[in-house]
């Protein structure tokens, strides 16, 4: 069988089995790929050794301990500190509700690292508060799922482990790389916030006047009840960057004070979680055995892919018929984008990173530049129609319909597309701060 009819069946397979199926994404990807190595009559003992490869990784390690602290913290009521800290040093602000709910997602990212995460935590506290404004549902809705993958840009983040995985790059750089985009969204939002609502906004509806020192001890306050929240960023940042642990290690640590900070506000300080410790285990371990499910099956994939000399045939494909870098570049950006609206990130990573990555390379753009436009495009599509999981998933929680919540999230969009062509374009930009910490 050709190279170019195995990488139709390995796609139209996959695509009926996930989307029309409604299979898990990580068993259609594994579907798709015995497929191929049927269809093509390869050697299906490699099928094991692939997918224990891709486990097989002390880097890998670095993503159950970084949901499993996420998860803590997601339920210990962090995230109603974090707010409340930012909403302090905002103040009376026209829009603040807008800007306190983008910088309080860029902020619980930094935490979960996963979009969904932070969706669901801030939105459950931000909806009612905005609703309570005067803030239409849908713009909130909309809000919400523009916001919510800041913490995908946002180190530590799992997607970034996973590209670094697939990529062979370190983690600290595909980290780094992402931060020059995630200023871009955050000024963006709050701009556009200014816009729709903070210049129509009633002064009447903003919190009361305070005098310096009401405000500083206001700020005092809330400061103190979110340290626990700003030492974990501090735990992993200062570990990782002042050379004391890898980003594995530092993974491991954040678990381990995520669980002391757990006893310590339930037993002594007898805080009410959202959920008991043995249901937080269960909701991290369903979530890293999805994605180690997923991990093992995309190096399946990648196996079936190449044996299949179907790497080989997309690179001498774009060559042949795409003379420039530009050219290149317009292509990846609008596949990513594209990709990004019905597929899982992860999953889109694992498996076009090392198909398209090589041939990037020959066009002179680096691993750390390539992966930041994949992540970027990939998270814009998160919350572009029709498919827009974020948006099926704040409609959920703010009540506006579907439709009235696209109608809202354009402008969103079009910041993602300046960030889309700022990241693609600036790759000097990016790489500040990747050498700033780096």
């Amino acid at each position: 069988m050709s190279a170019g009819v195995a990488l139709f069946v390995f796609i139209g397979s996959f695509f009926i089995l996930s989307m029309v199926c409604r299979m898990p994404v990580a068993h259609g990807l594994g579907g798709a790929s015995l497929l191929v190595f049927i269809c093509c009559n390869l050697n299906t003992v490699t099928v094991g050794q692939a997918a224990f490869n891709s486990l097989d990784s002390f880097t890998f390690l670095a993503i159950p301990f970084f949901i499993y602290a996420g998860t803590l913290m997601e339920h210990s009521g962090i995230s109603k500190a974090l707010i409340d800290w930012i909403r302090g040093i905002i103040g009376r602000v026209r829009g603040s509700l807008g800007i306190i709910c983008t910088l309080a997602s860029m902020a619980f990212g930094v935490l979960t690292g996963s979009a969904m995460a932070t969706i669901s935590a801030i939105g459950k506290i931000m909806a009612p508060e905005m609703e309570k404004n005067h803030y239409p549902p849908e713009y909130t809705s909309a809000m919400l799922a523009a916001t919510s993958f800041l913490g995908i840009l946002i180190p530590p983040s799992v997607p970034g482990i996973m590209y670094a995985l697939s990529a062979g790059q370190k983690i600290s750089d595909v980290w780094m790389v992402t931060i020059g985009p995630a200023i871009i969204f955050g000024v963006g939002y709050i701009v556009w916030n200014y816009i729709r609502i903070g210049r129509r906004e009633d002064p009447a509806s903003l919190p009361p006047k305070q005098s310096g020192g009401e405000y500083l001890t206001n700020l005092g306050r809330s400061t103190v009840n979110a340290i626990p929240a700003l030492l974990m960023p501090i735990i992993i940042y200062g570990c990782i960057y002042g050379g004391i642990c890898t980003p594995t290690e530092a993974g491991a640590l954040s678990a381990v004070y995520g669980i002391v900070y757990w006893f310590v506000a339930r037993v002594f300080l007898k805080k009410k979680m959202s959920a008991t410790f043995w249901k937080v285990a269960a909701i991290s371990g369903a979530s890293t055995a999805a994605i180690g499910l997923l991990n093992a099956y995309a190096g399946v994939a990648g196996k079936a892919l190449t044996l299949a000399g179907v790497s080989s045939f997309l690179s001498n494909l774009v060559i042949n018929n795409i003379s420039s870098k530009f050219g290149f570049l317009l292509l990846v950006n609008i596949l990513f984008l594209f990709m990004g609206t019905f597929m899982d990130i992860n999953a889109t990573i694992l498996i076009m990173t090392p198909l398209l990555l090589p041939i990037a390379q020959s066009y002179g753009i680096t691993p750390i530049h390539f992966g930041a436009i994949t992540l970027v495009n990939l998270c814009v599509g998160f919350m572009t129609p029709p498919f827009a999981a974020g948006i099926f998933v704040s409609t959920k929680i703010t009540g506006a319909t579907f439709g009235a919540t696209v109608k809202e999230i354009w402008p969103f969009i079009i910041v993602g597309l300046i960030a889309i062509i700022i990241t693609t374009a600036c790759p000097a930009y990016l790489m500040f701060f990747v050498n700033l910490f780096g």
